[in-house]
Formats: C-alpha cells, structure tokens, sequence
C-alpha cells in the first residue's frame, strides 16, 4: 500500500522494502500493485537522483531497487555505480524495454543481479525481486554475524589484556612427607579480571586469541619477581604450555627465568600434542639452560605416558583422578604402584597432586611415593605455607 508521501503504511506486515525507480508512472503502478500483492512495501520514485538520494536518506531500509534503463540525468548504469559507492550489497535489478545482448552483459558488468525485458509477465518479476532480496537478507546476516563476533573478539582482547595487567601468582607447597621438608612450591597464575579468573579459561582464552606466549612471558616475569622469597633450596615449578616450547624468548639469556633456571622445574601440560612442539632436541635444550623438566597429569591422557620417553623428565606428576579415592580403589593401587616402579626405573621422582585425605597420603606411601600436593597439606595462595604433615 502506497501512502500520500510514498512511504508504505507500516501498520502490516511485509516481506521487506523494495524502491522502484521510472519515470514510467505507468509502469510504477504495475510495479507497486504486483510487489504489493505479494507482501512487499514498495516506495515507487521517479528518477535515478531521486532514487539514490532516497536510498541514501534511507539507509540499510531497503532489501532491493528494480530500476529502469533509460532515465534523464542519472540512468540504470549510473544509479548502480552510485548507489554501489554507497551499499555494495543492495541487489538492483535493471528493466528495459530494448532489450539486447549487450545490454545484458552491460547490466551485470555494471552489478546488476538481474535484467528484466519490458514487458515482464508478473510471476517474473516477483520472483526476481524475491531472489534477490533472499541473498541479500543472507549477506546481510553474515555481515552483521561477523561485525558481531569482531566486537566479542575485540572485548575479549580488552578482558585478556586487563587479565594479564591484574595477574598474580598462587603458589602451593610440594612437600617431602618423609623428611617433612618443602621439596618445591608450585607457582600457579591468577588474575583479578573478574570474567577470566578460572585458570582453565585464561589459558583457553589465551589459545583462542593466539597469545599462549603473552600469558607464558607474564608467568615467567611474575615468578621471577618473587623467586627472591623462596629459600634457595626449595625448587619452583611453572606451568609450561605446549605451545611456549615455540616460544625462543624460554631458551634464551633474556628469559625472566634464565638467572635462576638451576631452581626452576617446567611443568609442561599436555593441553598440546607434545609430539609436534617438543622432543628430545627441545629438552635437550632446556636442561642445557639449567631447566629441569616434569610432565604434568600423567595418567590424565596417554600422551603424557609417550612424553615419558619423549622428554625424559625428572619429575612427574601422578593426576589427581588417580589419587582420588585410591585408597579405597585396589586398581588405582595397582596402576599408580606400577607407574611409581616404573618412574624409579627411569630415573624419575613422582609427585602426586590432589591429594585430601589421610587415607590418601597412607596409600601413597605405601606405593613408595613420598612427594605430595594436595589441599589435605596447604592450598594455592600468595604467602607461601609451611605446611604440618
């Protein structure tokens, strides 16, 4: 329905808006009626400036333009360039009531999505004008989904990048049950951004942005700040990404960690596939910096059981799923009494974290294991405990 402005009363409901343009008021007519029957708004203008100057006043309101060819001042090809310089997006359909070849190749040269010979049957023009207003509604669409997920991207920047301003370390006692003495603290990242303070989504979030070296560099600088603190004799351990081993700022004299790498054991995580980042030149490099080496959550994943032969750590760590409840499990027992053997055959310690329960310990123990974490000894925090076993 066409109003006194031009404008369609927006009292119904409508598939979208199309602008017809023609100094035909004839064909307007035809144009309006057939559009309009179908569901369409349709606003019928006569001229290409007055088209343009329309979609310009009017932006992103309408889904299509079907325009004739031949008009004073500004014709079909100008109008599209024009209103191209404008939205490369908005479909525009040419008609013409000389249709020829060249005619045709000119209207798509030029970016017409269709081209339409006067006079066109009905079905053909609703038809036209629907398929084209459907791609441009799915362009449409994705430019909006991508604007949209620029904008999560460009908060979630902002949010890592306070995350690392804010970061501090937790640390948590390993402890020597047997000599009850402190064996190492582990040196554990926090932050005080308030959306990122779980661990496993700062480091998630750092993989997603591709900054897992930014959060590494952070941790490195953090530790070394505070190494002064630990007496000399306790080792630190720091969470080693996979993807730090591609970092050369870790094998280097630049490296927060280099002036204190005989205290400092990597704990490398297997959130990576260790195969394709690190190998025995890569630890070979490590240790030739002073670095001692520990796998992480062995028994979590079994490429951990592979970064055994890999790596050849020192240490390494027992996952608390096999700690929990062992003893009162006898497979458990029997897995991590075979994993401790085999550790001592290689010439590593084991250390077994999570643990809570004096049962646990007892259990431990008695598998030969003597190097322990757990809440059941002291949590994470920013003083560093001196745990009563």
């Amino acid at each position: 329905m066409i109003v006194a402005d031009g404008w369609p009363d927006r009292g119904q409901m409508h598939l979208g808006r199309v602008l017809v343009v023609d100094d035909d008021a004839a064909i307007g007519r035809v144009c309006s009626r057939v559009l309009g029957s179908e569901g369409w708004d349709v606003v019928v203008v006569d001229g290409g400036k007055a088209a343009l100057a329309t979609v310009c006043d009017h932006d992103g309101e309408f889904d299509c333009v079907v325009a004739d060819i031949r008009m004073p001042e500004l014709d079909g090809f100008a109008l599209i360039a024009a209103i191209r310089r404008h939205d490369d997006e908005l479909p525009v359909l040419l008609m013409t009531g000389d249709p020829s070849l060249d005619g045709a190749v000119r209207a798509i040269d030029y970016g017409a999505v269709s081209y339409l010979s006067k006079p066109f049957d009905h079905e053909t023009l609703a038809a036209s004008v629907s398929r084209a207003a459907r791609l441009h509604g799915i362009a449409r669409m994705r430019r909006r989904a991508a604007a949209a997920n620029e904008a999560d991207l460009q908060d979630t920047r902002a949010r890592f990048d306070a995350a690392l301003a804010q970061s501090w370390m937790a640390f948590q006692p390993i402890v020597d049950v047997v000599t009850n003495r402190i064996f190492a603290y582990e040196a554990l990242v926090r932050t005080d951004e308030s959306s990122l303070q779980r661990a496993d989504v700062l480091i998630a979030t750092a993989e997603r942005l591709g900054r897992i070296h930014d959060l590494g560099r952070t941790v490195r600088a953090a530790v070394a700040r505070v190494s002064g603190d630990i007496p000399d004799d306790v080792l630190i351990f720091v969470n080693v990404h996979g993807l730090e081993l591609t970092d050369e700022d870790l094998f280097g004299d630049r490296c927060a960690l280099a002036p204190i790498a005989h205290r400092i054991v990597l704990e490398i995580t297997e959130r990576v596939g260790l195969d394709t980042v690190a190998g025995p030149a890569c630890a070979a490099r490590l240790r030739q910096r002073g670095y001692r080496i520990a796998v992480d959550d062995l028994g979590a994943g079994y490429a951990a059981l592979g970064a055994l032969a890999t790596l050849e750590p020192e240490i390494v760590k027992l996952d608390m799923s096999l700690v929990r409840d062992i003893d009162r499990n006898a497979t458990k027992r029997r897995v991590v009494g075979a994993i401790a053997t085999l550790c001592r055959e290689l010439g590593s310690r084991v250390v077994a974290e999570g643990v809570e329960t004096q049962g646990e310990l007892q259990t431990l123990l008695d598998a030969g294991i003597e190097l322990i974490q757990g809440f059941l000894l002291a949590r994470p925090a920013r003083e560093l405990h001196v745990p009563l076993v």
